[in-house]
């Protein structure tokens, strides 16, 4: 993995990260409050995992990044449905400013802020920030338009998280981590080389790759040597590090399997560590994990990821609930796990997209029948050579949505798909409709079957090739539910189980149905998982049809009318069925949610599936017909066009 000679001014580069670092917080510089700020500025150096500030401590002072990566989080109470805990609030990274509202107000600090991995910061008094903004009030609106940015942000839904270096850890010495990372340095750089973000700025295409060997090469430094030597070799490595950084959108780092120096300084820069791991070996953390990443031990404050690698001919993952769950700081939300089959090229492309910030992600809205038109939509996208990394759906969307996250061809899932509906999943009545109008058994059948059809055995959500989630309503606490863990039919039953229409299902002591309650659409929880792009299938109907009878029928009209004429020719066709009413009624609650969820939508699809029933199950290949024939067309659109060429900027 080849990187650039180190600059020779170590001091002039960081006089110049200085001046960068300060225009970006305060605006353009003039001389005056250059020198005025430089004397008042204090330089700290913080250890990964090291605590920068506590809430509830007094804000004495304004801190600006100079260089890596901090996270800032506030701790959560215990309550009566979850123990104390913290919530991340986001990170902090390069040119950003850190306590300047509690500065400014006198409060104290609001979040704990500690280092992902090693930082320098500046530290600026609070006294003489205030006495800054007096003087020089053009450098307080900089300041303050910087807080709305990042306020806007936060209005505007998770930030996605975006990593700089990114380290790989072999957990085994079965595992050649050094050739590992460089397939992924070579990956990362052929996709960012292709990408027309920041063109202009050389540095934002640009990939580094380090290995123990090509940094002693390069600096004529010991690696052991110099972390003994804190106040000069290692100061200097670091120094240079920093310089890379400046110059690389990403750096990967090629770390030892044994907890060495060169391994341990890997993990102090780290935002990202991916633990790559041998799928058939012990999940029981171990070694130089055991002793830096996990447990009580665990020092290092990088967010980390597994990343399992399994035989190229392995049809699916199993197993990985075991490895997460001996990692329980792993992500729950985000990204927590990758699946690599070796030589499998798809997979190492998905990987190198998600860990680079450009992952597509595939939301596909719940719908009833309607939602075969899903299956239209991927097999276009397949046409067109449209990939995608990442997984969501709601109700029959999640149903869809796990065919998606299999990684099989748009052929195979519309065959697998089409012989699971034969069956109408809705047709079992409960003649005892105590809980429900119908059993349900029909439907946990229909759901079993589909997914031992598409994977041997019964997989957990985390066994599937590409990260997935689903969505549904928790009636045990009156909320949204998002389902990336345990049995994944099970996940698919309480995401499809519409209220009163199908019993909830039992999970881990909670009563779940139908997401649509709550996130029919579930673009904002896309966005949440990282996902740069999203390519929506939206099969709500802006469609209104008035109802041309003075009153509503007799239940015995009704029947007859549904049973003894054709469907062109009934009185009442426009009069919703109970089952229909029932999923409408679900789905109503999310209506407005589902609307502004298409403004954060980059490729939409709304095929026009208005004429076909919510529980028209037979209506198969009709519904896939309109799906394929609607995304065909959408594609052919300058616009989709756009959105499918290489080079194509991320949004």
């Amino acid at each position: 993995m080849p990187h650039p000679a180190p600059a020779p001014d170590a001091a002039g580069f960081h006089q110049r990260l200085l001046e960068a670092t300060l225009a970006e917080v305060f605006g353009a510089l003039d001389p005056g409050l250059l020198a005025a700020l430089q004397p008042r500025l204090t330089t700290l150096e913080l250890a990964g995992g090291a605590v920068l500030m506590r809430e509830g401590d007094d804000s004495d002072a304004l801190y600006l990044v100079l260089s890596g990566r901090l996270v800032a989080s506030r701790a959560v109470a215990a309550s009566r449905d979850a123990p104390a805990g913290e919530t991340i609030l986001g990170d902090i990274g390069r040119g950003e400013p850190i306590g300047e509202m509690g500065v400014i107000t006198g409060a104290p600090r609001t979040a704990t802020v500690r280092a992902l991995r090693d930082s320098v910061l500046l530290r600026l008094d609070g006294a003489d920030f205030i006495d800054l903004l007096q003087h020089w009030p053009r450098a307080g609106l900089s300041l303050a338009r910087k807080l709305v940015e990042r306020l806007s942000k936060k209005r505007g839904g998770a930030r996605r998280q975006r990593y700089v270096n990114v380290c790989v850890l072999p957990l085994q010495a079965s595992v050649d981590g050094a050739a590992l990372s460089a397939a992924l340095h070579e990956r990362l750089a052929a996709l960012l080389a292709a990408d027309t973000v920041g063109a202009g700025d050389p540095s934002s295409t640009r990939v580094a790759g380090h290995t123990r060997g090509s940094v002693e090469t390069a600096l004529g430094v010991d690696i052991d040597l110099a972390e003994a030597d804190a106040l000069g070799e290692h100061r200097r490595l670091l120094h240079w590090l920093d310089q890379q950084e400046a110059a690389h959108a990403l750096q990967v780092f090629a770390a030892e399997p044994g907890d060495t120096a060169w391994t341990r300084l890997c993990l102090r820069q780290a935002d990202l560590v991916l633990l790559a791991a041998d799928a058939d070996a012990d999940p029981v953390p171990q070694g130089v994990e055991l002793a830096h990443l996990a447990g009580e031990a665990r020092r290092i404050a990088a967010h980390q990821a597994l990343w399992l690698l399994h035989p190229g001919d392995r049809r699916r993952p199993s197993g990985t609930a075991a490895w997460l769950a001996a990692r329980p700081h792993l992500a729950v939300e985000g990204l927590s796990h990758l699946h690599l089959r070796r030589g499998h090229e798809g997979d190492a492309q998905r990987v190198a997209r998600i860990v680079a910030g450009r992952a597509t992600g595939l939301v596909l809205a719940g719908g009833g029948a309607r939602g075969f038109a899903h299956v239209g939509v991927m097999q276009a996208l397949e046409e067109q050579g449209i990939e995608w990394d990442l997984v969501g759906g709601t109700s029959i969307g999640a149903v869809m949505g796990f065919y998606a996250a299999t990684g099989l061809p748009a052929a195979r899932v519309r065959d697998l798909s089409r012989d699971a509906f034969r069956r109408n999943p809705t047709g079992d009545v409960n003649w005892v409709p105590v809980m429900s109008l119908l059993r349900g058994r029909r439907l946990k059948r229909v759901i079993d079957d589909a997914v031992a059809d598409a994977f041997d055995g019964a997989p957990d959500v985390e066994d599937l090739w590409k990260p997935f989630f689903c969505v549904a309503s928790n009636c045990s606490r009156q909320r949204a539910e998002v389902l990336v863990r345990g049995r994944l039919s099970e996940a698919l039953r309480a995401s499809v189980s519409i209220p009163a229409a199908l019993p909830p299902v039992l999970r881990n002591g909670e009563l779940l149905v139908d997401g649509g309650t709550f996130n029919n659409y579930p673009v904002d929880l896309m966005r949440a998982a990282g996902a740069a792009r999203v390519i929506g299938v939206d099969l709500s109907q802006d469609d209104h049809r008035a109802i041309e009878h003075a009153d509503v029928p007799a239940p015995w009209a009704f029947l007859l009318d549904r049973l003894f004429r054709r469907r062109d020719a009934r009185r009442y066709k426009n009069f919703p069925s109970l089952g229909t009413t029932v999923v409408n009624v679900a789905l109503m609650a999310s209506t407005s949610h589902q609307k502004r969820m298409r403004d954060l939508v980059d490729l939409e699809f709304q095929p026009e599936v208005s004429d076909v029933g919510l529980l028209q199950w037979r209506a198969f290949d009709r519904v896939v017909a309109i799906g394929l024939e609607h995304a065909r067309r959408r594609l052919a659109e300058p616009r989709a066009q756009a959105f499918t060429r290489p080079g194509r900027p991320a949004p």
